[in-house]
Order: C-alpha cells, then sequence, then structure tokens
C-alpha cells in the first residue's frame, strides 16, 4: 500500500465500494417495491440496475424531455437511474433512448415483449364527461387508435390497447387533468 492516492481517486473508490456493498442487499423484491416507470424497452428492475451505467444519454437525446435521472437523494441504487412521469410528460414512443443506450438496458426486444409504459385511468369525479359535459378531447388527442372511446358520453380506455404514453393527459382539459396513467400489473 505504499501507492498514494488523489483525493478524486479516493473517493471514487469509495463512491464504488459503498454502491458494491448496498447492492448486496437488493434482492428480488425490487420488482415489487418500483412505483414509477423506466424509460421503453427497459429491462427487469434488478437487471436494469446491474447493466444501466448511468450515462445519461437516454434523457440527453429525449425530444420531449420525459425521461429524468433519480438523484441521491432517491437512495443508492437508483442514483441516475432514468426513469418517466407519463402523468406529467409524455412519452411519444420515439425510441431514440432505445437506440442510444450503450449497454441494452433500454432494448428493443423487451419494448417489443413490453411496449407499454401502463394504462390510463379515468379518474370520474374530475372527467368532464361524467358530470353531462361534452368532451372529447383524450379521444382525438390518442395516438393509439381504439385506446379511449366514448361510450354513453363517458371515456372508456381500453387497457389492451392503451400504451400508457400521457399524451392524453397533457390534453385533458379538465381541471388538474381526469385521467392518471397507472403501472400495468405484472
Amino acid at each position: 500500500m505504499t501507492e498514494r492516492l488523489n483525493r478524486r481517486e479516493f473517493l471514487n473508490l469509495n463512491w464504488e465500494s459503498t454502491i458494491g456493498f448496498l447492492g448486496n442487499f437488493l434482492g428480488p423484491q425490487m420488482e415489487m417495491e418500483r412505483d414509477f416507470f423506466r424509460p421503453p424497452g427497459s429491462c427487469g428492475e434488478l437487471e436494469f440496475l446491474t447493466s444501466c451505467t448511468r450515462c445519461g444519454q437516454c434523457q440527453d437525446i429525449c425530444p420531449e424531455q420525459s425521461i429524468r435521472l433519480f438523484t441521491l437523494a432517491n437512495g443508492a441504487k437508483l442514483v441516475n437511474t432514468p426513469y418517466m412521469v407519463p402523468n406529467e410528460s409524455p412519452c411519444t414512443f420515439c425510441k431514440k433512448c432505445i437506440e442510444i443506450c450503450p449497454t441494452g438496458s433500454l432494448n428493443l426486444t423487451d419494448f417489443a415483449a413490453s411496449p407499454a409504459l401502463g394504462y390510463v385511468k379515468v379518474q370520474k369525479d374530475r372527467c368532464l364527461g361524467y358530470q353531462n359535459v361534452m368532451c372529447d378531447y383524450c379521444v382525438r388527442s390518442c395516438p393509439v387508435s381504439g385506446a379511449i372511446r366514448i361510450e354513453n358520453s363517458v371515456p372508456v380506455v381500453l387497457i389492451q390497447h392503451c400504451t400508457g404514453c400521457g399524451i392524453c393527459i397533457s390534453h385533458c382539459i379538465a381541471e388538474g387533468s381526469a385521467l392518471k396513467v397507472i403501472m400495468k400489473e405484472e
């Protein structure tokens, strides 16, 4: 141990050791704990955490600025990994994040297997249709034909077709939006 480390090397070595130590406690419960959305094409959570290099390229290339990175305040296991909030910032599924991912943490195979982030749920207490106001903004804005339709003057979401992109949420004219993206049960 005669080799001297400069301050940056010392801190980097300690940071990597800390992350590695904490990684031992992740275990299989990671999938059950997750209450956030990963970008399209993400692999399973444990595989994602071990393969993602936290480079941030997916965030940088996202034309909609839908991808965000977790901070240290969210916990060491998530720091600098990408996530999405489709209820605030919709995803157009342009796949640019998948194309730029250097590790395959986001990949076309996983995208093809599960192309949806979740599905949209109508909040009846906020929806104008449920208040006898004629409105079809969600239907007209939905990029997936037939995912939302109007039945008896109210919107109905066909879960099997909905991708959870959040575009309808950004077009909803109800106060506070009457729509919310929910994570699909696996």
